[in-house]
């Protein structure tokens, strides 16, 4: 077995932190902490980095931690602020409620409202980890389980088939909703990924094959029965994300790695078919959808043992409805650093600090999403009453509901 030094193969002294997973979570906990002093090792069992997923919407609670973090202006490079968010319904395509963004949220929240390729902030991020000498990311480095103790932790697994273990202080599980590391915990037999019910067929779209609506620079929600549709330009406009979420009773394999099954476009088009023409516009110039099932883990009141901590979509699922999911991601990161500062080496005390921070804020951030995502599908009378609702509301009032969730804590 190949062994990897824990904390005394850096500097005398310096905290080591094993990260599993070099997501978005996984890669801002890396940044954050070895700005701190502590030596990193990112553990990813991709074999390669790829530009893989799709659009993410970034609040203002997310880009105020990514501009202390000294990351925001590379990353703007990429990015696109949207004006506004219109809220459309499906029957006719009239505007339910319009919601400035821009400078306005600039003003409001205290830092930008972006839209990116989850594929850029992830480079931003390992360009940013790159200039940490302190900083080893592995590919193709599975991890299958670890020891922990009050002194430290082993972490077990495999790289090019060959048995490794790495030693450190702290083993951040940012495995995702899949977490073979939450497993390990011990939370319980009913501790399991639940399937949602729902699906969502992810897109992007050149911005030449797409309607002239889409490429206005804007983020577009759509409400319909039992079915949403989002949508929004980026990388400056050269191409449109799109994302139709369905109800849906799949019974299929949930083993598929993330944006590895391919859909039918057939499928998604007639799903959306008594739609307004500039949904159904956009739903066929797809020619190529991921079906993603949304999965969602119950709430639980641990997120650690010993030197183990969760992180990100390991630790809380989101549902897309608040588009917080990489949100709340980036939050935990900023957090466990805090905590870090607030009780340096005693590491009882920065995961109950982490945890104490965290928990509550992710539940409650999750339950609202699955809660949104029941709003946006309501149909009959009930759908009714929510268009109404959303029209007396007015952009104000739907700015000040945002508050609670986009206001930066850190």
């Amino acid at each position: 077995m190949d062994r990897e030094g824990g904390s005394l193969s850096g500097t005398p002294g310096q905290l080591h932190a094993i990260v599993a997973g070099a997501g978005i979570g996984g890669l801002t906990a890396a940044l954050a902490l070895a700005r701190q002093g502590w030596r990193i090792t990112v553990l990813e069992r991709a074999p390669v980095i790829e530009e893989v997923g799709a659009g993410l919407q970034l609040a203002p609670n997310a880009t105020s931690i990514l501009e202390k973090l000294g990351v925001l202006d590379r990353l703007m490079l990429h990015a696109t602020t949207p004006e506004a968010l219109q809220i459309r319904r499906a029957r006719d395509g009239s505007e339910l409620v319009r919601m400035p963004l821009g400078p306005i949220a600039d003003l409001r929240w205290k830092a930008p409202y972006v839209v990116v390729h989850r594929a850029d902030l992830q480079r931003t991020l390992i360009e940013a980890l790159a200039q940490e000498p302190a900083v080893t990311i592995k590919t193709g480095a599975s991890v299958l389980g670890f020891a922990s103790s009050a002194n430290g932790v082993q972490v077990g697994g495999k790289m090019s088939n060959i048995n490794v273990r790495y030693e450190g202080d702290l083993l951040i599980a940012a495995d995702g909703v899949r977490s073979v590391l939450r497993e390990r915990l011990g939370l319980g037999p009913q501790d399991k990924p639940v399937y949602s019910g729902r699906t969502a067929w992810r897109a992007v779209l050149d911005a030449r094959s797409a309607p002239a609506h889409a490429v206005r620079l804007q983020t577009n929600l759509w409400v319909g029965p039992k079915a949403h549709l989002v949508h929004y330009p980026l990388r400056q406009g050269s191409v449109v994300n799109v994302v139709a979420i369905t109800e849906d009773e799949w019974k299929g394999d949930d083993d598929k790695d993330f944006w590895a099954v391919h859909g039918d476009p057939a499928q998604v088009s007639r799903r959306f078919s008594g739609w307004h023409r500039d949904a159904r516009d956009l739903v066929g110039a797809v020619t190529e959808w991921r079906r993603w099932p949304l999965f969602d883990r119950n709430p639980v009141t641990r997120w650690s043992t010993d030197r183990v901590i969760l992180l990100g979509d390991a630790a809380h699922p989101m549902l897309p409805f608040l588009a917080s999911g990489a949100a709340m991601a980036i939050e935990d990161a900023m957090a466990l650093a805090q905590a870090d500062a607030a009780h340096r080496g005693d590491m009882r005390a920065t995961i109950a600090a982490y945890e104490k921070g965290r928990i509550a804020r992710a539940a409650t951030v999750a339950s609202a999403s699955r809660r949104q995502g029941w709003i946006y599908h309501l149909s009959g009378m009930a759908g009714f009453a929510r268009d109404a609702a959303m029209r007396r509301m007015g952009p104000e009032r739907l700015m000040a509901r945002m508050d609670w969730l986009y206001l930066p804590r850190q």
